[in-house]
């Protein structure tokens, strides 16, 4: 919208410079008081050039996308960023290893801080250890009898976006890992498996897809059928994924645009070509009149960060929803460069809002996000450039001796680790990233392993019902 200056012009010229903005607004270029001759009262303003209708234009889409650099900045201040990763809110020293990924991926889709990036993907490739000497293998499980397939697949996945190999991250073959923990068939004595296909301890759609796009990046498409086969199982009739696993029944924002981001890396398969198509055409349904998207924390930025993400895969098709997604986002950005939750809520900047709102603002899906390819910040526009197409081509993840691709970016010291603990439990904790019953929170990638040991003990305690409510995916309790 074209922006008139505040001060008054005053003098003879005041007739003119009414007719100047009165001709500006109409033509999108904006004339300022200042510019004009003294004589102006006598002249009539010149047609604008196209280079400058060109600006203005250019300057009024900026106007109406999130701040990539603010944005950045938020999530890499002091207060929020600590040696390479976010502790938890509550406090004990615990650092919350999803968000800390979460904030990776943000950081990867903007280019706006290489030197963060790299420090957080260090702090988990290196095993550095949080204020109670835990390690991101910890945090997965992974090796131990209670392996989250969901974390273990998002650890792979950054790897993966980092330009780093799988199969050697934190000390540990991850892929391997995501082979080991595909269910065989349904468990009974616990909730280990939903069903053939599924991930170990992982009760959710947003962990199903995490570990799809991992072993799918990685060229582990064999070990990747069954998984797959259940994903699109999965989808409702009306073209939407259900928030948890088993399914029940619901329709959700945010885990339909994981759903298709992941199937999106099969371009040659009819029937996942067809659900991504049914999968974005209902997020598009969904867009709510000021752009945003219901998410369970209400008129959700995090969804609607997810919903440019899955929009993006078809641009072409729902540029006009992309657009209007974007402004909604811009408007729901603070001063400081944060985001709020949600619009119906609680105001006030919130991390793991943020990380979602801003990296979905590039439009880029998380199954093609990469450094190494990925060579400059996306052009802030309506309509994402850098987001891929419907049928992205899939390849193999870049492995560490890979480095004719890989750009040059900032790192940190190495410094030594403490060895590995990852075979031995380490103390349950209450984790961010865990299902919560509460309703209308903010959707969280990854789940720790620990707590679903937990709570197979409370389904035996308590009874199927409080499971079921337990299982739900942490959103932040504060809503805007």
């Amino acid at each position: 919208m074209h922006r008139v200056p505040s001060g008054r012009p005053g003098g003879g010229r005041t007739a003119a410079v009414a007719t100047a903005f009165l001709l500006a607004s109409a033509t999108g270029v904006s004339l300022w008081a200042s510019a004009l001759p003294a004589h102006a009262d006598t002249l009539t303003p010149a047609a604008p050039s196209a280079s400058a209708t060109a600006q203005v234009r250019a300057s009024a889409v900026r106007a109406a996308t999130p701040d990539l650099e603010k944005g950045t900045a938020y999530l890499v201040a002091p207060a929020q960023l600590t040696d390479g990763h976010y502790y938890e809110p509550f406090g004990g020293g615990f650092a919350d290893f999803g968000l800390t990924i979460d904030g990776a991926y943000a950081l990867a889709a903007t280019r706006k801080n290489d030197a963060a990036f790299t420090k957080i993907v260090d702090f988990l490739d290196q095993r550095k250890t949080d204020g109670t000497g835990r390690t991101v293998n910890d945090w997965t499980g992974i090796g131990t009898s209670y392996a989250s397939g969901g974390a273990i697949g998002k650890e792979a996945l950054l790897a993966e976006v980092a330009g780093k190999d799988p199969r050697a991250f934190g000390g540990q073959d991850l892929i391997a890992a995501l082979d080991k923990a595909v269910c065989a068939e349904a468990s009974t004595a616990d909730t280990s498996c939903a069903a053939p296909g599924a991930y170990t301890y992982a009760p959710s759609v947003f962990s199903q897809s995490l570990g799809v796009m991992a072993q799918l990046r990685a060229g582990d498409d064999s070990n990747a059928t069954a998984p797959v086969a259940y994903l699109k199982k999965l989808q409702n009739a009306n073209g939407s994924w259900p928030s948890l696993i088993p399914s029940t029944g619901d329709s959700d924002v945010d885990s339909t645009a994981m759903a298709v981001m992941a199937l999106a890396l099969l371009p040659d398969d009819e029937a996942a070509s067809d659900a991504v198509a049914k999968g974005v055409a209902w997020i598009a349904k969904q867009q709510k009149a000021d752009g945003g998207f219901p998410g369970a924390a209400g008129d959700s930025t995090n969804s609607a960060g997810l919903a440019v993400q899955g929009l993006s895969l078809d641009a072409d098709t729902y540029q006009a929803q992309i657009t209007k997604t974007l402004a909604f986002l811009a408007g729901q950005q603070n001063d400081d460069g944060g985001f709020n939750v949600a619009a119906d809520g609680q105001q006030g900047s919130d991390v793991r809002a943020s990380t979602q709102a801003l990296g979905g603002s590039t439009g880029i899906s998380f199954g093609t996000l990469s450094l190494t390819t990925q060579t400059s910040p996306p052009p802030e526009s309506p309509s994402p450039t850098a987001s891929p197409t419907p049928t992205p081509t899939k390849k193999p993840s870049p492995t560490a001796s890979d480095t004719t691709a890989t750009p040059t970016i900032s790192t940190v010291p190495d410094t030594p680790t403490p060895s590995d603990t990852s075979t031995a439990p380490a103390p349950v904790t209450p984790t961010t990233d865990t299902p919560a019953p509460t309703p209308g929170e903010l959707a969280a990638t990854g789940t720790d392993a620990r707590t679903e040991t937990l709570l197979a003990a409370a389904l035996l305690l308590t009874g199927a019902t409080t499971i079921t409510a337990a299982r739900r995916r942490v959103r932040p309790a504060r809503h805007r």
